[in-house]
Protein backbone atom coordinates (compact mmCIF):
# COMPACT_ATOMS: atom_id res chain seq x y z
CA UNK A 1 0.00 0.00 0.00
CA UNK A 2 3.04 2.31 0.14
CA UNK A 3 2.30 5.65 -1.49
CA UNK A 4 -1.21 4.68 -2.63
CA UNK A 5 -4.09 7.08 -2.21
CA UNK A 6 -6.79 5.31 -0.20
CA UNK A 7 -10.27 6.28 0.98
CA UNK A 8 -12.05 4.37 3.74
CA UNK A 9 -15.75 4.96 4.38
CA UNK A 10 -16.64 4.19 7.99
CA UNK A 11 -12.96 4.53 8.82
CA UNK A 12 -13.67 5.63 12.37
CA UNK A 13 -15.55 2.47 13.29
CA UNK A 14 -14.30 -0.77 14.81
CA UNK A 15 -12.94 -2.56 11.72
CA UNK A 16 -12.29 0.69 9.87
CA UNK A 17 -10.00 1.98 12.61
CA UNK A 18 -7.91 -1.18 12.54
CA UNK A 19 -7.75 -1.02 8.75
CA UNK A 20 -6.67 2.64 8.78
CA UNK A 21 -3.85 1.97 11.25
CA UNK A 22 -2.51 -0.87 9.09
CA UNK A 23 -2.74 1.21 5.89
CA UNK A 24 -0.82 4.05 7.55
CA UNK A 25 1.74 1.55 8.83
CA UNK A 26 2.27 0.37 5.26
CA UNK A 27 2.80 3.93 4.02
CA UNK A 28 -0.52 4.68 2.36
CA UNK A 29 -2.02 8.15 1.97
CA UNK A 30 -5.37 7.71 3.73
CA UNK A 31 -8.61 9.67 3.78
CA UNK A 32 -11.60 8.68 5.88
CA UNK A 33 -15.29 9.47 5.48
CA UNK A 34 -17.22 9.48 8.74
CA UNK A 35 -20.47 10.91 10.03
CA UNK A 36 -20.30 14.47 11.42
CA UNK A 37 -21.35 13.08 14.82
CA UNK A 38 -18.55 10.50 14.93
CA UNK A 39 -15.55 11.17 17.17
CA UNK A 40 -12.41 10.34 15.17
CA UNK A 41 -9.78 11.55 17.65
CA UNK A 42 -8.50 8.01 18.03
CA UNK A 43 -7.36 7.88 14.39
CA UNK A 44 -3.74 8.67 13.42
CA UNK A 45 -3.11 12.41 13.10
CA UNK A 46 -1.87 12.08 9.50
CA UNK A 47 -5.26 10.80 8.34
CA UNK A 48 -7.57 13.26 6.58
CA UNK A 49 -11.11 12.98 7.99
CA UNK A 50 -14.02 14.07 5.80
CA UNK A 51 -17.19 14.54 7.83
CA UNK A 52 -20.07 13.47 5.59
CA UNK A 53 -23.20 11.33 5.48
CA UNK A 54 -23.00 8.91 2.54
CA UNK A 55 -26.78 9.08 2.24
CA UNK A 56 -26.35 12.71 1.12
CA UNK A 57 -24.54 12.50 -2.18
CA UNK A 58 -23.79 16.20 -2.34
CA UNK A 59 -21.59 15.84 0.76
CA UNK A 60 -19.35 13.38 -1.10
CA UNK A 61 -18.48 15.84 -3.86
CA UNK A 62 -14.71 15.83 -4.59
CA UNK A 63 -14.01 13.41 -1.69
CA UNK A 64 -12.71 10.77 -4.09
CA UNK A 65 -10.37 12.94 -6.18
CA UNK A 66 -7.28 10.93 -7.27
CA UNK A 67 -8.23 7.99 -5.01
CA UNK A 68 -6.83 4.63 -6.18
CA UNK A 69 -8.58 2.19 -3.84
CA UNK A 70 -11.86 2.65 -1.97
CA UNK A 71 -12.65 0.52 1.07
CA UNK A 72 -16.39 0.88 1.64
CA UNK A 73 -17.13 -0.16 5.24
CA UNK A 74 -19.75 2.42 6.24
CA UNK A 75 -23.01 0.65 7.04
CA UNK A 76 -25.80 0.18 9.52
CA UNK A 77 -25.08 -3.22 11.06
CA UNK A 78 -27.58 -3.73 13.90
CA UNK A 79 -30.63 -5.99 13.65
CA UNK A 80 -33.12 -3.49 15.09
CA UNK A 81 -34.50 -2.07 11.85
CA UNK A 82 -38.09 -2.85 10.86
CA UNK A 83 -37.89 -2.13 7.13
CA UNK A 84 -35.32 -1.89 4.33
CA UNK A 85 -35.69 1.88 4.45
CA UNK A 86 -34.07 1.79 7.89
CA UNK A 87 -30.94 0.47 6.18
CA UNK A 88 -30.67 3.02 3.37
CA UNK A 89 -27.01 3.54 4.32
CA UNK A 90 -26.40 0.00 3.02
CA UNK A 91 -28.40 0.51 -0.18
CA UNK A 92 -28.64 4.08 -1.48
CA UNK A 93 -25.54 4.99 0.55
CA UNK A 94 -23.53 2.33 -1.28
CA UNK A 95 -24.89 3.59 -4.59
CA UNK A 96 -23.77 7.14 -3.75
CA UNK A 97 -20.28 6.00 -2.75
CA UNK A 98 -19.71 4.03 -5.95
CA UNK A 99 -21.11 6.73 -8.23
CA UNK A 100 -18.81 9.31 -6.65
CA UNK A 101 -15.82 6.95 -6.47
CA UNK A 102 -15.86 6.35 -10.22
CA UNK A 103 -15.24 10.06 -10.79
CA UNK A 104 -11.63 9.42 -9.77
CA UNK A 105 -9.59 8.89 -12.92
CA UNK A 106 -7.06 6.87 -10.91
CA UNK A 107 -9.54 4.42 -9.36
CA UNK A 108 -8.29 0.82 -9.52
CA UNK A 109 -10.57 -1.08 -7.14
CA UNK A 110 -13.62 -0.74 -4.90
CA UNK A 111 -13.64 -3.10 -1.92
CA UNK A 112 -17.06 -3.44 -0.31
CA UNK A 113 -17.89 -5.07 3.01
CA UNK A 114 -20.97 -7.26 3.15
CA UNK A 115 -21.82 -9.88 5.81
CA UNK A 116 -22.11 -13.61 6.38
CA UNK A 117 -25.82 -13.01 6.95
CA UNK A 118 -26.55 -12.67 3.22
CA UNK A 119 -26.62 -16.47 3.22
CA UNK A 120 -27.95 -16.75 6.75
CA UNK A 121 -26.91 -18.96 9.65
CA UNK A 122 -27.58 -22.60 8.86
CA UNK A 123 -26.70 -24.26 12.17
CA UNK A 124 -24.77 -26.86 10.19
CA UNK A 125 -21.16 -28.00 10.39
CA UNK A 126 -20.68 -28.03 6.62
CA UNK A 127 -18.56 -25.20 5.25
CA UNK A 128 -20.52 -22.48 3.48
CA UNK A 129 -18.67 -21.04 0.48
CA UNK A 130 -19.23 -18.13 -1.88
CA UNK A 131 -21.43 -20.18 -4.23
CA UNK A 132 -24.19 -20.49 -1.61
CA UNK A 133 -27.46 -18.88 -2.70
CA UNK A 134 -28.78 -15.79 -0.95
CA UNK A 135 -30.91 -16.72 2.04
CA UNK A 136 -31.49 -14.54 5.07
CA UNK A 137 -34.04 -14.12 7.86
CA UNK A 138 -33.07 -10.56 8.80
CA UNK A 139 -33.82 -7.20 7.24
CA UNK A 140 -30.17 -6.31 7.79
CA UNK A 141 -29.20 -9.36 5.72
CA UNK A 142 -31.64 -8.29 3.01
CA UNK A 143 -30.06 -4.83 2.93
CA UNK A 144 -26.61 -6.36 2.47
CA UNK A 145 -27.88 -8.52 -0.38
CA UNK A 146 -28.87 -5.24 -1.98
CA UNK A 147 -25.41 -3.85 -1.17
CA UNK A 148 -23.84 -6.70 -3.12
CA UNK A 149 -26.23 -6.39 -6.07
CA UNK A 150 -25.74 -2.63 -6.29
CA UNK A 151 -21.96 -3.09 -6.17
CA UNK A 152 -21.92 -5.67 -8.96
CA UNK A 153 -24.35 -3.73 -11.15
CA UNK A 154 -22.68 -0.32 -10.86
CA UNK A 155 -19.10 -1.55 -11.04
CA UNK A 156 -19.92 -3.52 -14.18
CA UNK A 157 -21.66 -0.45 -15.59
CA UNK A 158 -18.67 1.81 -14.96
CA UNK A 159 -16.12 -0.94 -15.71
CA UNK A 160 -14.43 -0.62 -12.33
CA UNK A 161 -13.14 -3.81 -10.61
CA UNK A 162 -14.77 -4.65 -7.28
CA UNK A 163 -14.08 -7.09 -4.46
CA UNK A 164 -16.79 -8.03 -1.95
CA UNK A 165 -15.79 -9.33 1.49
CA UNK A 166 -18.23 -10.99 3.88
CA UNK A 167 -16.78 -10.80 7.41
CA UNK A 168 -17.99 -13.40 9.88
CA UNK A 169 -18.13 -12.63 13.61
CA UNK A 170 -15.28 -10.17 14.28
CA UNK A 171 -13.55 -9.30 17.57
CA UNK A 172 -10.52 -7.21 18.43
CA UNK A 173 -9.25 -3.81 19.66
CA UNK A 174 -11.74 -0.92 19.33
CA UNK A 175 -14.61 -3.41 19.28
CA UNK A 176 -17.92 -2.56 20.90
CA UNK A 177 -20.97 -4.78 21.36
CA UNK A 178 -21.65 -7.64 21.44
CA UNK A 179 -18.14 -8.74 22.38
CA UNK A 180 -17.50 -5.95 24.85
CA UNK A 181 -20.30 -7.23 27.07
CA UNK A 182 -19.36 -10.87 26.42
CA UNK A 183 -15.77 -10.30 27.57
CA UNK A 184 -17.01 -8.43 30.62
CA UNK A 185 -19.34 -11.30 31.59
CA UNK A 186 -16.44 -13.77 31.40
CA UNK A 187 -14.21 -11.42 33.39
CA UNK A 188 -16.67 -11.07 36.28
CA UNK A 189 -17.57 -14.77 36.29
CA UNK A 190 -21.14 -14.43 35.02
CA UNK A 191 -20.76 -16.35 31.76
CA UNK A 192 -21.60 -20.06 31.52
CA UNK A 193 -21.08 -22.83 29.00
CA UNK A 194 -24.44 -24.13 27.82
CA UNK A 195 -24.37 -27.88 27.45
CA UNK A 196 -21.32 -29.23 25.62
CA UNK A 197 -20.62 -25.83 23.99
CA UNK A 198 -19.04 -27.79 21.14
CA UNK A 199 -20.76 -25.86 18.34
CA UNK A 200 -18.37 -24.60 15.68
CA UNK A 201 -18.14 -20.86 15.03
CA UNK A 202 -16.17 -19.03 12.33
CA UNK A 203 -14.58 -16.10 14.18
CA UNK A 204 -12.31 -13.44 12.74
CA UNK A 205 -9.66 -11.60 14.71
CA UNK A 206 -9.85 -8.10 13.28
CA UNK A 207 -6.15 -7.93 12.30
CA UNK A 208 -6.48 -11.15 10.30
CA UNK A 209 -9.49 -9.63 8.55
CA UNK A 210 -7.59 -6.41 7.84
CA UNK A 211 -4.65 -8.31 6.36
CA UNK A 212 -7.03 -10.29 4.15
CA UNK A 213 -8.79 -7.09 3.07
CA UNK A 214 -5.54 -5.45 1.98
CA UNK A 215 -4.33 -8.61 0.24
CA UNK A 216 -7.52 -8.90 -1.82
CA UNK A 217 -7.66 -5.18 -2.64
CA UNK A 218 -4.52 -5.46 -4.74
CA UNK A 219 -4.76 -9.03 -6.06
CA UNK A 220 -5.56 -9.48 -9.75
CA UNK A 221 -7.45 -12.73 -9.09
CA UNK A 222 -9.69 -11.03 -6.53
CA UNK A 223 -11.21 -8.73 -9.15
CA UNK A 224 -15.01 -9.03 -9.35
CA UNK A 225 -15.02 -11.82 -6.76
CA UNK A 226 -16.63 -12.48 -3.36
CA UNK A 227 -14.77 -13.79 -0.29
CA UNK A 228 -15.60 -14.71 3.30
CA UNK A 229 -13.45 -13.06 5.95
CA UNK A 230 -12.64 -15.29 8.89
CA UNK A 231 -9.78 -17.03 10.69
CA UNK A 232 -8.14 -20.13 9.28
CA UNK A 233 -10.61 -22.54 10.88
CA UNK A 234 -13.68 -22.41 13.15
CA UNK A 235 -13.38 -22.74 16.93
CA UNK A 236 -15.79 -24.43 19.29
CA UNK A 237 -17.65 -21.98 21.51
CA UNK A 238 -16.07 -23.68 24.52
CA UNK A 239 -12.59 -23.25 23.02
CA UNK A 240 -13.15 -19.56 22.29
CA UNK A 241 -14.63 -18.77 25.71
CA UNK A 242 -11.96 -20.74 27.54
CA UNK A 243 -9.30 -18.64 25.80
CA UNK A 244 -10.92 -15.53 27.29
CA UNK A 245 -11.29 -17.20 30.70
CA UNK A 246 -7.60 -18.21 30.69
CA UNK A 247 -6.60 -14.57 30.21
CA UNK A 248 -8.52 -13.65 33.37
CA UNK A 249 -7.59 -16.85 35.22
CA UNK A 250 -11.27 -17.82 35.46
CA UNK A 251 -13.02 -21.16 35.24
CA UNK A 252 -16.25 -21.32 33.27
CA UNK A 253 -19.06 -23.34 34.81
CA UNK A 254 -21.35 -25.50 32.65
CA UNK A 255 -25.15 -25.26 32.75
CA UNK A 256 -27.12 -28.19 31.26
CA UNK A 257 -28.81 -27.05 28.07
CA UNK A 258 -32.40 -27.85 29.22
CA UNK A 259 -31.87 -25.64 32.26
CA UNK A 260 -30.43 -22.84 30.10
CA UNK A 261 -33.40 -23.11 27.72
CA UNK A 262 -35.89 -22.83 30.58
CA UNK A 263 -34.12 -19.80 32.05
CA UNK A 264 -33.90 -18.14 28.63
CA UNK A 265 -37.61 -18.71 28.05
CA UNK A 266 -38.55 -17.16 31.39
CA UNK A 267 -36.23 -14.19 30.89
CA UNK A 268 -37.60 -13.80 27.38
CA UNK A 269 -41.01 -13.08 28.91
CA UNK A 270 -39.39 -10.47 31.16
CA UNK A 271 -37.64 -8.94 28.12
CA UNK A 272 -41.00 -8.66 26.37
CA UNK A 273 -41.95 -6.01 28.94
CA UNK A 274 -38.88 -3.93 28.10
CA UNK A 275 -36.65 -5.05 30.94
CA UNK A 276 -33.01 -5.76 29.91
CA UNK A 277 -31.98 -9.38 30.52
CA UNK A 278 -28.68 -11.22 29.90
CA UNK A 279 -30.26 -14.23 28.21
CA UNK A 280 -33.35 -14.90 26.11
CA UNK A 281 -34.27 -17.56 23.50
CA UNK A 282 -32.86 -15.72 20.44
CA UNK A 283 -29.53 -15.03 22.16
CA UNK A 284 -29.26 -18.60 23.47
CA UNK A 285 -29.96 -19.94 19.98
CA UNK A 286 -27.13 -17.82 18.56
CA UNK A 287 -24.71 -18.87 21.30
CA UNK A 288 -25.18 -22.60 20.62
CA UNK A 289 -25.46 -22.35 16.82
CA UNK A 290 -22.96 -23.77 14.32
CA UNK A 291 -21.75 -21.51 11.54
CA UNK A 292 -18.73 -22.45 9.44
CA UNK A 293 -17.47 -20.52 6.43
CA UNK A 294 -14.97 -21.67 3.82
CA UNK A 295 -11.88 -19.51 3.17
CA UNK A 296 -10.06 -21.83 0.76
CA UNK A 297 -10.65 -19.28 -2.01
CA UNK A 298 -8.68 -16.72 0.02
CA UNK A 299 -5.99 -19.23 1.01
CA UNK A 300 -5.35 -19.99 -2.67
CA UNK A 301 -4.59 -16.30 -3.18
CA UNK A 302 -2.06 -16.25 -0.34
CA UNK A 303 -4.14 -15.60 2.79
CA UNK A 304 -2.32 -17.00 5.80
CA UNK A 305 -3.85 -15.68 9.07
CA UNK A 306 -0.99 -14.33 11.16
CA UNK A 307 -2.80 -14.32 14.51
CA UNK A 308 -4.00 -17.50 16.21
CA UNK A 309 -6.77 -17.56 18.82
CA UNK A 310 -4.47 -17.17 21.84
CA UNK A 311 -2.67 -14.14 20.41
CA UNK A 312 -5.86 -12.57 19.09
CA UNK A 313 -7.58 -12.84 22.46
CA UNK A 314 -4.51 -11.54 24.31
CA UNK A 315 -4.13 -8.46 22.09
CA UNK A 316 -7.85 -7.77 22.28
CA UNK A 317 -8.12 -7.99 26.06
CA UNK A 318 -4.84 -6.12 26.56
CA UNK A 319 -6.42 -3.25 24.61
CA UNK A 320 -9.71 -3.41 26.55
CA UNK A 321 -7.89 -3.39 29.88
CA UNK A 322 -5.44 -0.65 28.91
CA UNK A 323 -8.32 1.55 27.79
CA UNK A 324 -10.50 0.64 30.78
CA UNK A 325 -13.29 -0.64 28.54
CA UNK A 326 -14.41 -3.45 30.84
Amino acid sequence: MKGKKILVTGGGGFIGTNLVYELIKQGADVKVIELPTKDCKHLPKNVSVIKADINKKIQLKNAFKDVEIVFHLAARTDLNGTSLDDYKTNTSGTKNVIEEAVTSKKLKRIVVYSTQLVTGLFNETRFIDETEQYKTKTIYGQSKIQTERITVSLCNKYKVPYTIIRPTSVYGPYGEEPYKNYFKMVKIGKYFHFGKADNLVSMAYVKNLVNLTILLSDHSKAKNEIFYGTDFHPYTMRQFTNAVATYYDKKIMTVPYPVAFLVAYILGIVKFFGIPVPLYPFRLKNIVMNYCYDIQKSVRLGYNPEFDLTLGIKETLDWYEKNKQL
